[in-house]
């Protein structure tokens, strides 16, 4: 029995049971039903703007792609402008596809104006740019002109004016009563955000033809770029580009053209109340500042730059000299020839010419026979100078009082009879009194092998010409007690290691000289080894058996002599790479560069100026040379008080000569454990000092955690407040390209640390990664565990796995992380 439900009707079945029949086809479906109710709305969607039209394909989101152009009228003569002509300054404002952008569209877009260009005298060209000069203005659009927003002196003039292009105009005032020479315009355009910024300069000639230059040369080549420029960025690391309050990823275009773009803000009357000269001498002075910042209303600073203060960690890079080396930084003689009181007091800022007096005292030293007890004790140091009774020290106390720089030539210009001739207090010895010793005509002789392979046991005998810069032939280099002679070996250039220990020419080995030629010849006391010498200062047991490859011979010539009371060196030294074990091309080391060293330091001179080779640095700082240990002798002394390390527990004062008077300091313990003076480590180390994280020198027993090695004569090297001038990222700057042509069957090889690219010798050192040398600036504990579980030590020497991460094609390549250019990357802070 069944039931079924028909739509309709109800029809009750009674019947016998059978067997089931087969399935009917379906029937028609039925009636669609009513249609219910909609259901509730969904949330609105958010709609994105609109992007600008693609004229290059470029992504909507792309950069704008800044450009701007500035531009001066031609005046009437065709050389200047004369009283009564208004200059007309043309300026384009543009996005990457060539349309026009209004200043404001743009996040900054100011107009300056200053002249004439001496920093002594110049001020902004208020007048001349209808720019107000209240300093205390609501907007404070004092000095310059916002065309976002003009806020002009006399409103009624109306400079600004945009044409239908977009190209904007700026009608200067007539010209009237301002001083000749020559202006500089610029505009200081930025995009919001700052990601993209632009400053150019234009020369405004007013009232005489002749041009006048900047003191560091033209802004397009200036010499601020030799310290300041990044080679990868292109920026130029000043105190603008640096992230602050200002600007979260830095105004770099501010530092961009020094120093056109430094006087448009820093001059005698401009937006900043400090001028460009009071700034740039007193950071470049930095750490010698005996009063930096203060005010000086005797000429024109009557308020204190407290900026200064951010900069006393500063030491001037020129070696030798410092900052007595003018020479580093003017492109031109203005540094002897005009005088002022504001120039010479920005460096000598404890100099208050108003009173007469220096405050703090200057200090100029010790008369040679002791402590001086009569201001006549203190002749020697010149007119002036009157002895510390308390302290012993003479010292300089009062100048005469100056009201203006009329007189200043009288006793510095630089002629006979000036009593401070400017040219003599700051001439650097060690450039000018020498007589400029340069090695020339080297050749190698000894080698047993083929093609003049040295083998092993063979004795190398190196032949060389001594002469001055004049060409004059130095003959006496075996009997003149001023003169001394180093050389040694070491190798291979991929991994070097000593193989001859430095040996002192006219005392070890043979030394002659043959007069008719004028060639010396020098044989060393032994024979090249098989094995390897051990580290300086490090594990007697560290040696190896010399690998075949390139090695070189390292030879150095000193002159030693007195001036100015201290010790001065004339150096000069060859870099000698020859075969060993094996013919194989000769490939001399090249990882970095003496004259990318020089752009810098000048004259890089080291270990107290007998060593000017900075590509020979790694024949002795080698990988596990460390510093001075445990029993190492420093300076005299008579009680342990006297040792420099003995308040910190490193040095004391013991008998060494086996009499019953203590007389030298002794390490007792050491001050800086486990410090490797591999030179890969000191370079990368020592110029990224202050931001150092202090791991590896946690132990210090002296000033944990700052970077500092123990040096000649125990002397505590702290260089914990270096910083390179550009971001450290810019590795190209010490990487310097060979640039030898290369990759035709005549050329050499490129030397260790180059490649051929496009038939040039390239830098590539800078792209290994290398676990110590990374460390040396990422010094942190996670780091130094990352090296350290990425090293695997089952092997000597260790294996290290940083290319499988860092290698130059990974995804973590030192260039990639290294990259601050495209896009732009802002520098660290100067300081943590």
């Amino acid at each position: 029995m069944r039931t079924a439900l028909l739509t309709g009707s109800v029809v009750l079945a009674l019947a016998c049971s059978g067997p089931r029949g087969p399935e009917g086809p379906p029937g028609p479906g039925g009636d669609a039903g009513e249609q219910g109710p909609p259901g509730p709305g969904g949330d609105a969607g958010t709609q994105n703007p609109p992007g600008p039209p693609g004229c290059d394909a470029a992504p909507a989101d792309a950069p704008v792609g800044l450009a701007v152009t500035l531009a001066v009228s031609a005046p009437a003569n065709g050389q200047f402008f004369t009283t009564g002509e208004r200059p007309v300054l043309t300026i384009s404002l543009k996005d990457r596809c060539g349309r026009a952008l209004a200043p404001s569209a743009l996040g900054t877009a100011n107009l300056y104006l200053m002249g004439p260009r001496s920093g002594l005298t110049g001020t902004t060209a208020s007048l001349l740019l209808n720019c107000i000069t209240d300093r205390n203005a609501p907007d404070r659009q004092h000095h310059f002109i916002n065309l976002r927003s003009p806020h002009y002196a006399v409103p009624a003039e109306a400079n600004l004016a945009t044409a239908a292009d977009g190209t904007l105009t700026y009608t200067l005032h007539a010209i009237s009563t301002e001083a000749p020479g020559t202006y500089t315009a610029g505009v200081w355009a930025k995009t919001a955000g700052d990601l993209e910024q632009a400053f150019p300069l234009a020369d405004v000639q007013i009232g005489t033809a002749t041009r006048e230059a900047f003191a560091t040369g033209p802004s397009a080549s200036s010499t601020c770029f030799d310290c300041h420029l990044g080679k990868r960025s292109g920026k130029t690391y000043m105190h603008h580009t640096f992230p602050s309050s200002f600007s979260a990823v830095g105004n770099f275009s501010l530092d961009q053209s020094p120093v056109g773009t430094c006087l448009l803000c820093h001059n005698r009357d401009g937006y900043s109340p400090n001028p460009a000269v009071r700034r740039i001498h007193g950071v470049h002075r930095g750490e010698n500042l005996k009063a930096p910042g203060v005010a000086h209303p005797e000429y024109g600073l009557p308020d204190a730059d407290p900026a200064l203060l951010e900069y006393t960690n500063v030491a001037f890079p020129p070696l030798p000299g410092a900052e007595k080396n003018c020479n580093k930084c003017h492109a031109d003689d203005r540094w002897k020839t005009r005088f002022s009181r504001l120039a010479c007091g920005t460096c000598h800022d404890n100099l208050f010419f108003d009173t007469g007096t220096l405050n703090p005292v200057r200090v100029v030293g010790t008369p040679a026979a002791g402590a001086c007890t009569t201001d006549p004790d203190c002749a020697s140091f010149g007119a002036g100078v009157t002895c510390d009774f308390a302290s012993g020290s003479c010292v300089r106390a009062t100048h005469p009082i100056q009201s203006d720089d009329a007189q200043c030539a009288t006793c510095h210009a630089d002629a006979p009879g000036a009593l401070a001739s400017v040219v003599a207090v700051h001439d650097v010895p060690g450039l000018t009194r020498i007589r400029g010793l340069k090695i020339v005509d080297v050749a190698l002789d000894g080698g047993t092998g083929s093609s003049g392979t040295f083998r092993v046991s063979d004795t190398p005998v190196i032949s060389f010409r001594l002469l001055t810069s004049d060409g004059g032939v130095v003959t006496d280099l075996k009997t003149n007690s001023a003169l001394s002679g180093t050389f040694m070996a070491s190798g291979p250039t991929t991994d070097p290691e000593r193989v001859i220990a430095s040996t002192t020419m006219k005392s070890s080995g043979t030394l002659t000289f043959d007069s008719a030629s004028g060639v010396y010849s020098y044989r060393p006391p032994g024979s090249l080894p098989a094995t390897s010498l051990p580290p300086l200062n490090g594990n007697p047991g560290d040696t190896r058996t010399n690998a075949a490859g390139t090695y070189s011979f390292y030879m150095y010539v000193v002159e030693a002599f007195s001036a100015q009371g201290q010790s001065w060196r004339d150096s000069d030294g060859v870099n000698v790479p020859f075969k060993f074990i094996a013919d194989q091309p000769i490939r001399p080391r090249q990882v970095i560069a003496k004259s990318a060293c020089n752009t810098c330091h000048v004259d890089l001179q080291l270990h107290g100026g007998s060593r000017s080779d900075p590509e020979a640095c790694m024949n002795c700082h080698t990988r596990n040379a460390m510093d001075r240990g445990v029993g190492a002798r420093g300076v005299a002394c008579t009680t342990s008080a006297t040792c420099a390390g003995f308040p910190f527990g490193w040095e004391t004062c013991q008998d060494t000569n086996a009499d019953t008077v203590p007389d030298t300091c002794v390490i007792a313990a050491d001050p800086t454990p486990n410090s490797t003076i591999r030179f890969s480590w000191l370079a990368h180390s020592i110029h990224y000092g202050r931001r150092r994280g202090g791991y590896s020198q946690r132990n210090n027993l002296q000033n944990p955690g700052e970077i500092a090695w123990v040096g000649f004569s125990n002397s505590y090297l702290d260089f914990s407040e270096v910083l390179i001038p550009v971001d450290a990222r810019n590795c190209t700057n010490c990487h310097a390209d060979n640039g030898a042509h290369c990759g035709a069957a005549a050329d050499p090889p490129c030397g260790t640390g180059q490649e051929c690219v496009a038939s040039k010798c390239v830098n590539t050192a800078w792209k290994k990664p290398i676990g110590e040398v990374c460390l040396a600036c990422h010094d942190t504990d996670a780091t130094y565990g990352h090296v350290q579980i990425n090293t695997w030590n089952g092997t000597t020497p260790p294996i290290e796995t940083c290319d499988v991460c860092h290698g130059p094609d990974a995804d973590f390549s030192v260039e990639k992380v290294h990259s601050i250019s495209s896009p732009y990357v802002p520098p660290y802070p100067r300081d943590p």
